[in-house]
């Protein structure tokens, strides 16, 4: 970002105009594919649920270990294992491959989309919470609320989005290798906004672990 002239046009990624004069980028980056496949796609308990059913299998079935028909129905069982678990890593990696994020002075971006590409582009006008969330590993997401009645469709956002909030959808910046940098930075682009009059004075998001399984904790705000 850096050894650009400064009346040089900036452009996000994959979007075809330029950042409006007076907007800057502060930040622009894709999802990291191993968090991806771990974190939204669940591969290793999916590898887990497979094994424990060829081991329920394996014990309940009538043909003896060894034998050709046991032979035969173990590899079909194993091969149809990997194909579904190949099925969800490919499609974690399509996700980060296809998924830019940009946060700029002015607003969010996600540039999403595997057979479609779009661009969503969310004010911070629009924006009433942010929840940040850090794994074990280290990686995280970055869960976002809208301002109602504003609202996005929820086919359009996933997996970009919070698990099961069908009603209202909440955006959410998946596989960030560096959460806590992420959601530092965007606290400070809202509190800046929010200094110059455009947005009611916010918050920085919360640091939580995180699961899907349960919801986030509630912050005050963005």
């Amino acid at each position: 970002m850096t050894g650009q002239r400064a009346d040089t046009p900036r452009y996000i990624r994959g979007v075809p105009h330029p950042l409006p004069e007076g907007e800057s980028l502060l930040w622009e980056g894709a999802p990291d594919a191993r968090a991806v496949a771990t974190h939204v796609f669940h591969w290793r308990p999916l590898v887990g649920y497979f094994a424990a059913v060829l081991v329920l299998w394996a014990l309940a079935t009538d043909d003896p270990v060894g034998s050709p028909a046991f032979r035969v129905a173990l590899a079909t069982r194993l091969a149809l294992a990997a194909a579904a678990v190949f099925i969800a890593l490919g499609v974690a990696v399509a996700v980060a491959r296809t998924t830019w994020y940009a946060i700029t002075t002015h607003r969010l971006v996600l540039r999403i989309g595997m057979v479609l590409p779009m661009t969503i582009n969310l004010p911070y006008a629009l924006l009433h919470a942010a929840d940040l969330g850090v794994f074990r590993d280290g990686t995280g997401q970055l869960r976002l609320s809208l301002v109602r009645p504003h609202r996005l469709a929820y086919i359009a956002l996933w997996p970009h989005c919070r698990v099961w909030s069908l009603n209202h959808p909440e955006p959410v910046l998946r596989g960030l290798a560096d959460p806590r940098k992420v959601g530092a930075i965007l606290a400070r682009a809202v509190a800046a906004r929010a200094d110059e009059g455009s947005l009611a004075v916010a918050s920085s998001p919360s640091a939580t672990p995180v699961d899907d399984k349960r919801p986030l904790p509630q912050p005050a705000g963005v």
